[in-house]
């Protein structure tokens, strides 16, 4: 069942901290195309110049390590929204119940976050 999310206690939190998270994805999405871009440049540039290869290996070698690091983060960056997505899904707040109003396009709450049960109070 469809329920309007503007009446979820945590709707202004849920979309904010979307926002940011795919702000965030997005730019790092950049962020390794241009690096990317970088190690292109130097290798054609370098070519063009009639330069020896090897002058390039040392600034190749740190985009290399740069352009691991950005892709690591990335998988982090993915990893820390499922952790989002199972902490909307705590709160009660679905891609399923929300419908297109849903703020992370691809996200399924179902198969990315696992359901855990309420917390009880021990005695």
């Amino acid at each position: 069942m469809r329920v309007d999310p503007t009446n979820h206690p945590h709707y202004d939190a849920i979309l904010t901290v979307s926002a940011a998270v795919l702000a965030a994805e997005r730019d790092m999405d950049s962020s390794i195309a241009k690096l990317s871009k970088l190690v292109t440049t130097t290798i054609e540039t370098y070519g063009d110049a009639k330069l020896p290869a090897a002058m390039a290996q040392p600034a190749l070698a740190k985009l290399t390590e740069a352009l691991t690091a950005h892709v690591d983060s990335r998988r982090l960056l993915g990893e820390a929204h499922r952790e989002y997505g199972r902490t909307a899904k705590m709160l009660g707040a679905t891609a399923e119940e929300w419908g297109p109003g849903w703020p992370c396009p691809g996200i399924n709450t179902d198969q990315a976050a696992p359901a855990r049960p309420a917390l009880k109070v021990a005695a």
